[in-house]
């Protein structure tokens, strides 16, 4: 990267990271240290919010982000509600866009900011990524958080595995917040992990807003799969299926009023 613009990207600070965080094994707290190192050595000045809800605290953030806002909800429940807790975050940033970030994923600096470029622009929903969304195996992803340096992870795409096809809607994207907001920002009535992500590019979309990708790919880092990184049973399956058919079916109109008339919308 040629050094100009490189110290420009470590210079911005127009966009607030936000990072839903439950910690379930060894991995995910590892890697959750990872993608904080990342920002700390490629972009220091990126706000960043990260809300961990659990029965206890089990995560002490170590970087030296000096824009770094740590956040804990006490939270008994097994299956992590990460769409309530977004919205909670969305509320309290005061930058034009939000990033919102699994606490696995690693994407090169300049997609962020292609993304933030992006919703100046005109979108609302911008992936920071083409659509490949690459599965990083236990080996590289050990080699990737103890040496730290991208190009582990970029230099050769054969060794990952492409999670969804070539079009993945997860991972990270980033938002105009009022616009998101305005269009209902999270959708709550997904509990637990589900269809979220394809139903809120269907429902910006919908809506009449602009959803836009950047070129590049996400690398998602290994951890072991727990109630919360598959569905949680048969029934929330089956009432996460139904609330992405039913807002799929929506017209414009119906699907306004649908979140107009959403409990979670007056907190929003």
């Amino acid at each position: 990267m040629d050094n100009m613009i490189e110290k420009e990207l470590k210079n911005r600070s127009d966009i607030t990271i936000l990072i839903p965080l439950r910690i379930d094994s060894k991995e995910r707290k590892d890697n959750m240290d990872a993608c904080l190192s990342f920002f700390a050595d490629n972009a220091p000045n990126i706000r960043i919010i990260v809300l961990e809800a659990d029965a206890e605290s089990k995560y002490i953030p170590v970087s030296a982000l000096k824009n770094l806002t740590y956040m804990f909800v006490e939270d008994h429940a097994p299956v992590f509600h990460r769409t309530r807790y977004l919205n909670m975050m969305l509320r309290k940033v005061q930058t034009l866009s939000a990033g919102i970030w699994d606490s696995d994923v690693i994407v090169p600096v300049t997609q962020i900011y292609d993304a933030v470029n992006l919703c100046r622009e005109g979108a609302t929903l911008c992936y920071p990524y083409d659509g490949r969304f690459y599965t990083v195996s236990p080996h590289v992803s050990i080699k990737y958080r103890q040496i730290g340096n991208i190009d582990i992870l970029c230099s050769d795409n054969s060794l990952h595995q492409l999670a969804y096809g070539y079009y993945s809607a997860g991972g990270a994207f980033v938002v105009d917040v009022a616009k998101y907001l305005s269009a209902g920002g999270e959708n709550e009535n997904f509990y637990g992990w589900g269809p979220e992500d394809t139903e809120r590019r269907e429902r910006i979309c919908t809506w009449g807003l602009t959803v836009k990708r950047t070129d590049g790919c996400l690398y998602h880092l290994y951890h072991p799969r727990g109630i919360n990184s598959d569905y949680a049973g048969y029934e929330h399956e089956m009432r996460n299926r139904r609330e992405f058919l039913k807002i799929c079916k929506m017209s414009r109109n119906e699907l306004k009023e649908y979140i107009i008339n959403s409990a979670w919308h007056d907190f929003i």
